[in-house]
């Protein structure tokens, strides 16, 4: 379990570095949009990041519950 918390440390410390890509799909970079649609983006992140991040917390709580 303490690698599983470190881990998961280590991958919110470094979140920053992904957050300068443009969108690889529809090749839209965010510097040319305005400030507040970067702000969606950046919001959209956050909640998409968020949502499989509970996916994948609850599974392994699941899964271990089972033992």
């Amino acid at each position: 379990m303490r690698w599983l918390t470190l881990s998961g440390l280590v991958l919110f410390l470094f979140r920053v570095q992904a957050m300068g890509q443009g969108c690889a799909q529809c090749l839209d970079s965010t510097r040319a949009t305005p400030p507040s649609m970067q702000a969606a983006y950046r919001h959209a992140i956050y909640l998409l990041g968020g949502a499989g991040m509970m996916l994948f917390v609850g599974g392994v709580v699941l899964l271990r519950r089972s033992r």
